[in-house]
């Protein structure tokens, strides 16, 4: 089953909230909560309303998870450190350390300001939903983790998982007892409405596709996904993993094909980013689609061995 319209319960162990392109997910145990995802700064108000909703109090949250450092994964943060004061934010090293860059946190809040307009003038939140904390120079974590690493969360555990390809900071987390995964970014951003799966391999093709195997192979039965849904059950989540390997295929021999026919890598990247952005809500402008399409193009040549001229 694909659960795409949050706030919902998706288990008795794990609540969808957010929006659907910009879920957040509250893991609960017997005493205490971990929220994961750091999205984008509008969720922040919507999440504290959604969990007032589920009567969810707000001591309850002990921990905050950053899957990566991409701008709509993290610009929550600052209000959520805000409102849930006694909670550890943890993320991989490769994150934090971005998240400690000035330039690069400049440019997630100048992104994050985007959406946010777009959300408002679509009427998918309203103003209230604001962000009212800004992010400062930088946006600190309290502890880091790495491959291998075992969370302690109470009455549960999460393994850390390093899945590269989408980012090199991407991080997946598995709970093994109750087959909870949080996959983040690890596969295509699927829009369901059009069965339309975009690949998202903007630091490694082959690495990308690696960490969708990786994943596959754990028997989730629930996979919270980075964008537009949640998945329950164990063979829709195998189905899923496998589509969405093979939908990365598909787009890399395509880009190979058409730049060996002749086709530019700017061409074939613009070709992608059109069909994307008529499939999406209009939330951000054609040339950021175009920029993360390049990528792709970009990843897929260095793995075919073609030079980009």
């Amino acid at each position: 089953m694909l659960i795409w319209k949050p706030p919902a319960e998706v288990s008795p162990d794990v609540l969808m909230l957010g929006t659907s392109p910009y879920p957040v997910y509250l893991l609960k145990g017997k005493d205490s909560g971990v929220l994961v995802e750091g999205t984008i700064g509008a969720m922040g108000p919507l999440v504290a309303e959604q969990l007032e909703q589920f009567g969810v109090p707000r001591d309850y949250i002990a921990r905050v998870l950053v899957t990566h450092a991409h701008p709509d994964h993290v610009m929550a943060l600052p209000f959520f450190r805000e409102i849930f004061p006694g909670a550890k934010f943890t993320a991989s090293e490769a994150a934090a350390k971005t998240l400690q860059i000035e330039k690069a946190v400049g440019f997630f809040s100048k992104i994050d300001g985007m959406i946010t307009e777009s959300l408002v003038k679509n009427g998918v939140i309203q103003e209230r939903h604001r962000p009212t904390v800004g992010a400062g120079p930088t946006i600190p974590v309290d502890e880091t983790v790495t491959d291998g690493d075992t969370i302690d969360c109470g009455s549960f555990s999460l393994s850390v998982m390093a899945t590269p390809g989408h980012s090199d900071c991407s991080t997946s987390f598995f709970d093994a007892e109750r087959r909870i995964l949080v996959s983040a970014d690890v596969t295509p951003y699927y829009i369901s409405e059009h069965d339309y799966w975009w690949p998202n391999y903007f630091t490694g093709y082959a690495a990308y596709i690696a960490s969708m195997g990786r994943l596959a192979a754990l028997g989730a039965e629930i996979v919270c996904l980075g964008h537009t849904a949640t998945i329950r059950g164990a063979d829709e989540a195998r189905a899923f993993f496998e589509k969405g390997v093979a939908a990365t295929r598909a787009c890399h021999e395509r880009i190979v094909a058409e730049v060996r026919a002749g086709k530019s890598p700017q061409e074939v990247g613009n070709a992608i980013a059109d069909e994307v952005v008529a499939k999406l809500p209009p939330l951000l402008p054609l040339d950021f689609f175009q920029k993360n399409c390049a990528l792709l193009v970009k990843q897929s040549l260095k793995d075919a061995g073609i030079e980009a001229n």
